[in-house]
């Protein structure tokens, strides 16, 4: 194999500036591929010919002796898998990479049969099946009724013709396995995936991520295999990135033993971390300080139709106006951040109106005027068309300095935690779950539980609500068992199944062990009343007590959401429901002696999974909320007076 020529960083710097950018398109495919993306890329492009050859190599060979002597390269699909093999015959002239859709993987031997069988049929029945007959593989479900995609597809197969299409798949069947030679690409590597992708797994772009060093992984929404076409305007943004990249010099600079020399705080690799895996370019919390999470001056970096100028992202959205809402005390943007009839689900109750949520938060402040609230993660998903979830975890502190809903003011300082899962659809929520940890509050204002949820519960029942036992919960039907399976319909991908079928487990099952099993030995747990519990032991205490006072509890996932992580690995955010009776004892002491009584406990978890293992737990369910069930239930039995 070729090396690396050692150069300045003058000539790097040069090169880097006038490298033109070699495209290879897919099978079927010509420079139309290309042309919305190259409508908003400023850069000399080439579109390769894919045809004259019948093997890989020889592809790779010939489309290099017609290149310039130094380009950078993108490759979709076989044009990926072709651009893998350059990089291994030529790799001193290739100054970036990009792969789109693509795999390392070799072909599958039954898959011969399969792509000379497909041959056959376009030769028989005309060119137009080979694009129809795997239409809804090809692309996203979201843009499966798009005429104007559908047409260009068909175009070029026409335009190929089957002669294009029988080389083409001998130049797949016969590609090598690239997977073991990904570690020997030293240049600036983007990898882009659809997030709907079926031909090529995410899988094998996750290896690609995996075995190049320092290699940026990003999957496109609203795209499957077709991601130029489908979503020209976030695929050229990562390209216009990419192409700007000024760390070339790693690339190409070597010694005469043609190490490449690097710095190890920006090769991920040299630390035994993993390739950057993000949807888009979307901030993530967890890294940076509030400035750089409402940015000034960043571009746009997420399509955000609706939303107010100032955002870029949805995480930006969500931190940015949390903050100008409570921190700031803008509460006036709840007029335009709310739709006016939002409904806002808390653990002691509901709001159905704009006004309401204004006053609500007015009422918090009078009580907590030092109160600031610090986001600590954002988990979310969705897009600006069918409206965006997010599951906000918010750590808060401040003082009570002042009277208000919690009495008179005592002077002492608190912090807890809060998880807020919000709906957002052009730059309003219009539903909105709020689990905030008061008991965490009460308890460290040095008030007293008991009293404070029977002033609740009062108000609640003089208003003629109550909480009416209908028996039988759900957890059983009849003597039937609980169910063996977990129902993962939920889940947008393995680890959010993973998840489900986790706390399926836990939680509908009573496999407690379970917990040993997917938490890494020295898991922490983040918990109600501010609780810090580190290892699987105090995990499995802290779960099985909660169970223990709710013991006939059912257990119901009702949303989960999950982001690859930048800390490595990826979380998830989950929204649960339990339901059940207060028949036993565990972690809830404030609530004494079993009574019997019927009480829902709202919860939102975040995990973080890293290695095939949970690593931290954060779980906000509110404990003051099922002292007031309790208070609740007994004032309607007459029980308390």
């Amino acid at each position: 194999m070729n090396k690396p020529i050692p150069m300045s960083i003058e000539q790097v710097s040069a090169v880097s500036a006038q490298a033109p950018l070699l495209l290879l398109p897919g099978t079927l495919c010509d420079q139309r591929l290309f042309a919305p993306m190259l409508q908003q890329v400023d850069v000399t492009a080439i579109v390769a010919d894919m045809s004259g050859a019948i093997t890989t190599a020889e592809l790779a060979a010939r489309i290099l002796r017609d290149a310039p002597e130094r380009f950078s390269l993108l490759g979709f699909s076989l044009g990926g898998i072709v651009a893998l093999e350059m990089a291994a015959q030529a790799p001193e002239r290739i100054v970036r990479l990009a792969l789109i859709d693509t795999t390392a993987r070799p072909d599958p031997a039954a898959n011969a049969a399969t792509r000379r069988a497909a041959v056959a049929t376009a030769r028989a029945k005309g060119m137009d099946v080979y694009i129809t007959d795997s239409w809804g593989r090809l692309v996203s479900p979201a843009n499966g009724q798009r005429t104007d995609l559908r047409d260009t597809l068909l175009a070029m197969a026409r335009d190929g013709g089957p002669e294009a299409l029988a080389s083409q798949s001998e130049v797949a069947i016969a590609r090598a396995d690239s997977r073991p030679r990904l570690g020997t690409i030293a240049v600036p590597t983007l990898i882009l995936a659809g997030e709907d992708e079926q031909v090529c797994p995410l899988a094998a772009h996750a290896e690609l991520a995996a075995g190049i060093a320092g290699a940026q992984y990003f999957t496109i929404p609203q795209a499957g295999h077709f991601a130029p076409l489908e979503n020209p305007a976030v695929v050229a943004r990562h390209v216009r990135q990419w192409l700007s990249r000024t760390d070339t010099h790693k690339a190409i600079l070597a010694d005469d033993q043609g190490a490449i020399m690097s710095d190890s705080d920006t090769n991920p690799k040299s630390k035994g971390g993993s390739a950057a895996i993000r949807q888009e370019d979307v901030l993530q919390v967890e890294r940076r300080d509030y400035p750089d999470l409402a940015p000034t001056g960043r571009p746009r970096s997420q399509s955000l139709d609706g939303f107010d100028d100032i955002y870029t992202d949805i995480v930006d959205y969500i931190i940015r106006c949390t903050h100008k809402i409570w921190d700031e005390r803008d509460i006036g943007l709840i007029y335009t951040h709310y739709t006016h009839n939002c409904v806002l689900y808390g653990t002691t109750g509901t709001i159905y109106n704009r006004e309401d949520v204004v006053r609500d938060t007015i009422q918090r402040l009078v009580s907590f005027p030092e109160r600031r609230g610090m986001g600590t993660q954002v988990i979310w998903n969705g897009n600006d068309q069918d409206g965006f979830y997010t599951s906000h975890l918010v750590t808060g502190s401040g003082r009570h300095t002042q009277y208000g809903h919690l009495g008179q003011p005592t002077g002492k300082p608190f912090v807890s935690r809060t998880i807020a899962d919000c709906m957002v659809h052009r730059n309003k929520i219009y539903r909105e779950w709020v689990v905030a940890d008061q008991m965490a509050i009460i308890k460290q204002l040095g008030l007293d539980p008991n009293l404070f949820a029977m002033r609740t519960a009062r108000t609640k029942f003089d208003a003629g609500l109550v909480s009416l036992d209908i028996g039988e919960n759900r957890r059983f039907i009849g003597q039937t068992p609980p169910a063996e399976a977990a129902d993962t319909s939920l889940a947008h991908n393995d680890i959010e199944a993973q998840t489900i079928e986790m706390l399926h487990d836990v939680f509908v099952k009573r496999m407690f062990g379970r917990i040993a099993r997917d938490y890494a030995p020295n898991a922490q747990y983040h918990g109600p009343l501010m609780k810090e519990l580190f290892g699987v032991a105090a995990i499995i205490h802290q779960h099985l007590g909660l169970v223990g006072s709710i013991p006939d509890a059912s257990y119901e996932i009702q949303h989960l959401a999950s982001n690859p992580c930048e800390e490595g690995g990826t979380k998830v955010a989950v929204r649960w429901i339990m339901e059940g009776h207060h028949l036993g004892y565990g972690i809830l002491g404030e609530l004494g002696d079993p009574t019997g009584k019927r009480m829902q406990v709202m919860g939102m978890s975040h995990y973080h999974w890293k290695d095939g293992k949970i690593v931290d737990e954060w779980t906000v369910y509110d404990e003051l909320s099922l002292l007031v069930q309790v208070k609740l239930g007994q004032l309607v039995d007459g029980s308390l007076e």
